[in-house]
């Protein structure tokens, strides 16, 4: 303690000594330190982005400038070359020399803007990939023109083919230029772009249409289909012409302008007009027409590399103001940032180092020193509250204040503490006397029903009072969940191991629907004397719950395996379900279950599932919720190894272990007349708590056997200590019940029965399929009382067994459904699990 006072002290001495008389205000500009060093970054970036995108602006635009020097040569030589072609085609021998002349100028260009592009647009990330493979069919069809060049020259290739071939190496190179205009970096750099190429449009247009009146004229006459896409080419470049014209920068307007009024246009446009109403001569010579047509194509070739200079100057220019700009903006932004950081620094020195102080003693006082005054208070120590508002001491300016403020709410925090102390001693006081008084009051209910059904021989009545039974077997449990609750122990608790069977055959009986459980085979284990009464009653929840959200008609089924870290107890429904969202929220609770308070404040409290929360942590039993097959719930519960025991562990059984499933629902459970605790006085059951027997008797207890021993009438004292494993008799064995005998001679809770052999009378059994019992079989004189079956000594008729409530319900019900069957069901048919018709 001596040096966290001592702490103390020298903080209170310092913040005296730097706080008293100033003020937060001359500090505030401290806070203008996060902000200067956002700015910094952020201005570092900008600059950098800024700087590398005007860079990469650039580059871009002065790639596409060096593309256009060399693609307007190969358009122009490609144009001559397709109108000469097909000039060749139509018979005009005299065009052939030109032809060849040509053809090195097409491929001179062809391979020049070939190598450009690739260098400049194939490898480069920015360029959309649609130019990219424009590029690569550029090549692809450039390859191909040597051998189109020989059928031209055999003349073995129609015209209309050889037009459509050399459309399509421009029409690459068009979409080409199309898709790097789009990819401008810049709205206005990319809409200026895209405004030359309605121009260039135009050019090829116009130059196609040439190409088809050229060979057409030569060959006397346009065929049907030249005769229509001559059309569509002389509609077309006229209407990209006016589209671009509100586009066209004032020098290419200028020569459009010119163009449009010159006498070449003017022959041109008479030329069109007549091949387009079908005149079979020119207007004008041939040669003054084919002049005039190659004046006009140039001009709009010029006017379209004018217009897309243009664009890339201002694309240039654009981009170097950028860069420039960018360059200058990031310096100043890095300089002022530089300028304000020191500046904050500067000032923010001395109020850091009190606000550091503050949150050292903040914290010590909110991980130390209150957690300690709190867990006093939750001891039921005595603590003043003034100890708890005086733990921070920062002067009287601004930070001080704010240490007050944290001293009223360390305070605040302390005073509650102590009310709700004072509150959850109370109320779990309470919770638990009520619990207990509850306990008392069904623990007598249950003796008083015991009494009344060993007396009883009506079976209505008796049913009745089964009812009532398991309905107070079930306030009972209710009361064992608010003694859970509120923190208490059950008080239910054995000191030697059970038997998995008997303890899922206990937890079954105390569930109101039991009928409805039915029970598969389970593993050959024993659970541990300690864990057996929660396991019971974790088993009995999720078993209730199973019943209580599933058709009255479903069964729900229970089976048990053995795994690698222990036993899986299996519990299944065949109700609706739940939501995986809701599954996934019962889940996390069964992992760890939260505080009581927070279950009692939530809109939907499962206290049933919280229990079993509470019960599965207290012995680190795992239970996890999944959908069934049948669409039902499964509840896993798996009992970890160190929670087993060895069943030679138990105490010996004179019964078999069998599947309720073979009573047709009905558990034949064991309710051992054991005497009860004194720390928990409430009505045994099944299984049931006994004292340790004196060690001579136990050699004495019954073993398992194939043929039912005498009952055996024992001292209450010498009642052996575990439960034992009653063998479920199939339902044309049961006996009737026997009359109430006298409760001071009842005989040893051991009275377990086997079946009968298989073969009896000289009849061999017929073969039993696995996992279903025996169709009932009558046999003579089952039905009598044992004592008739034979004479018995004198000395003996006053040591009668007494069967419990349990096993006298079990056996009429049994008796009534196994005649029932026998007289409705049919020996070859086997309808036991489903629906009978």
């Amino acid at each position: 303690m001596a040096g966290p006072e001592g702490k103390r002290i020298t903080v209170k001495q310092n913040s005296g000594r730097n706080g008293r008389g100033s003020s937060i205000r001359s500090r505030v500009l401290a806070i203008a330190l996060i902000p200067s060093v956002a700015l910094l970054v952020v201005g570092i970036a900008l600059a950098g982005y800024l700087i590398f995108d005007a860079a990469q602006a650039r580059g871009y635009a002065r790639k596409i400038r060096g593309s256009e020097g060399p693609g307007i040569p190969f358009l122009l030589a490609a144009e001559q070359e397709r109108q000469l072609s097909m000039s060749v085609l139509a018979g005009q021998d005299a065009a052939r020399a030109a032809l060849l002349a040509t053809r090195p100028k097409t491929d001179a260009s062809a391979a020049q803007i070939t190598s450009v592009l690739q260098g400049n647009f194939a490898s480069d990330s920015n360029v959309p990939a649609s130019v990219k493979q424009n590029i690569a069919t550029f090549a692809g069809l450039e390859a191909k023109l040597p051998q189109l060049r020989q059928r031209v020259d055999s003349g073995q290739v129609p015209r209309l083919e050889v037009f459509s071939f050399y459309n399509q190496i421009i029409d690459q190179f068009t979409q080409g230029v199309a898709g790097l205009a789009q990819a401008a970096r810049g709205a206005d750099n990319a809409y200026a772009r895209l405004s030359a190429i309605p121009i260039f449009t135009a050019a090829e247009e116009m130059q196609r249409s040439d190409a088809l009146a050229s060979a057409g004229l030569a060959a006397g006459g346009l065929s049907g289909d030249e005769q229509r896409a001559y059309l569509g080419q002389i509609g077309a470049y006229h209407a990209q012409l006016e589209q671009s014209v509100p586009q066209m920068v004032p020098e290419v307007r200028a020569n459009y302008d010119k163009l449009v009024s010159s006498p070449a246009w003017t022959t041109v446009t008479q030329v069109e007009n007549a091949l387009l109403s079908g005149a079979k001569q020119l207007p004008v010579p041939i040669e003054q027409w084919r002049t005039d047509a190659k004046q006009v194509a140039t001009t709009l070739m010029t006017m379209f590399a004018a217009q897309s200079a243009h664009a890339t100057n201002a694309a240039i220019t654009d981009a170097d103001d950028t860069l420039r700009n960018s360059i200058i903006a990031g310096a100043a932004a890095v300089l002022f940032a530089l300028a304000v950081v020191l500046v904050a620094l500067r000032l923010s020195k001395r109020f850091i180092s009190r606000l550091a102080r503050l949150r050292e003693d903040t914290l010590d006082a909110a991980e130390v020193r209150l957690p300690e005054l709190v867990g006093r208070v939750r001891a039921g120590e005595p603590v003043d509250l003034d100890e708890g508002g005086h733990l921070l001491d920062h002067g009287t300016d601004e930070i001080g204040e704010v240490a007050e403020a944290f001293n009223l709410a360390q305070q605040s925090a302390l005073a509650a503490a102590v009310e709700e102390a004072k509150t959850r001693q109370g109320t779990k006081a309470v919770f638990l006397n009520i619990a207990h008084r509850s306990q008392v009051i069904v623990h007598r209910q249950l003796k008083v029903l015991d009494a009344a059904e060993r007396k009883q021989e009506d079976p209505d009545q008796l049913d009745t009072l089964f009812r009532l039974d398991h309905l107070s077997t079930r306030a009972r449990r209710n009361a064992e969940n608010l003694i859970i609750l509120g923190g208490g122990q059950p008080g239910r608790q054995w000191r030697n191991p059970v038997s998995l069977v008997e303890l899922v055959r206990g937890a079954a009986a105390e569930t109101e629907h039991f009928a409805r459980v039915k029970t598969a085979k389970l593993p050959e284990v024993a659970v541990r004397g300690p864990v057996v009464g929660d396991l019971v009653h974790l088993l009995a929840e999720l078993i209730d719950n199973a019943t209580s959200f599933s058709p009255p008609e479903a069964r729900v089924e229970l089976r048990g395996n053995v795994v690698g870290k222990g036993v899986v107890i299996e519990v299944e429904d065949q109700g609706l379900g739940i939501e995986q969202e809701q599954a996934d929220e019962f889940n996390a609770m069964l992992a760890d279950p939260p505080d009581f308070g927070i279950m009692a404040l939530s809109d939907e409290p499962r206290l049933g599932l919280f229990v079993v929360a509470r019960l599965a942590s207290r012995h680190g039993i795992s239970v996890h919720l999944r959908e069934s097959a049948y669409g039902g719930t499964r509840a896993i519960v798996l009992v970890r190894k160190d929670l087993l025991a060895p069943i030679s562990e138990t105490e010996p059984s004179a019964a078999e272990t069998e599947s309720a499933a073979d009573s047709d629902g009905v558990p034949e459970l064991s309710r051992l007349a054991a005497e009860p605790s004194r720390a928990d006085p409430r009505r045994p059951e099944s299984p049931q708590r006994k004292q340790a027997p004196p060690e001579p008797q136990q050699a004495e207890l019954p073993q398992p056997s194939r043929v039912a021993p005498e009952p055996r009438v024992a001292p209450e004292q010498q009642r052996p200590e575990l439960p034992t494993r009653r063998a479920m008799r199939p339902a044309a064995e049961a006996p009737p019940v026997r009359p109430p005998q006298n409760r001071e001679q009842r005989p040893p809770a051991d009275n377990g029965r086997v079946p009968r052999p298989a073969a009896e009378n000289g009849r061999a059994a017929p073969p039993r399929p696995p996992g279903r019992p025996p169709l009932p079989q009558r046999r003579r004189q089952q039905n009598l009382v044992p004592q008739l079956r034979s004479d018995r000594p004198a000395a003996e008729s006053d040591d009668v067994r007494e069967d419990s409530p349990e096993q006298a319900r079990a056996r009429l019900s049994a008796f009534q459904q196994g005649t029932r069957r026998a007289r409705e069901a049919d020996p070859g048919h086997d309808n036991r699990y489903g629906d009978r018709d």
